[in-house]
C-alpha cells in the first residue's frame, strides 16, 4: 500500500507550540522536529513536536504495522511550513 507523501501532507498542518520534551515554547520562525504516524482513517497525525534542541532525527525501533515519520519544519503562526522528511519507517 502506498501512503501519501508525509512532507506534503503535513505542510500547513496546525500543531502545538510547546516542546514535548523540555516544555520550551516554540515561536514563529523557529525550526521544529515533528513525529507523526499514518492512520488509514485520519491520514498523517502529528504525535509529538519538539524544539530544534530536543528533537530526534531518527525513528529508532519502528512500531509494528505503523508508518512513522520524523520531519523538520518551520513553525509559523501555529502551522508547520517548509516541511522536509528526515526519517521514515517505510519507504
Amino acid at each position: 500500500m502506498s501512503y501519501p507523501n508525509p512532507a506534503a501532507a503535513l505542510n500547513g498542518v496546525q500543531c502545538g507550540n510547546v516542546c514535548s520534551k523540555c516544555n520550551r515554547s516554540i515561536r514563529t520562525g523557529d525550526k521544529a522536529v515533528v513525529y507523526a504516524t499514518y492512520y488509514d482513517a485520519d491520514g498523517w497525525v502529528v504525535r509529538r513536536v519538539w524544539c530544534d534542541d530536543c528533537g530526534s532525527t531518527t525513528i529508532g525501533l519502528p512500531t509494528d504495522g505503523a508508518d512513522e515519520v520524523v520531519v523538520e519544519a518551520v513553525y509559523w503562526s501555529g502551522r508547520l511550513v517548509g516541511v522536509k522528511t528526515v526519517d521514515r519507517s517505510r519507504p
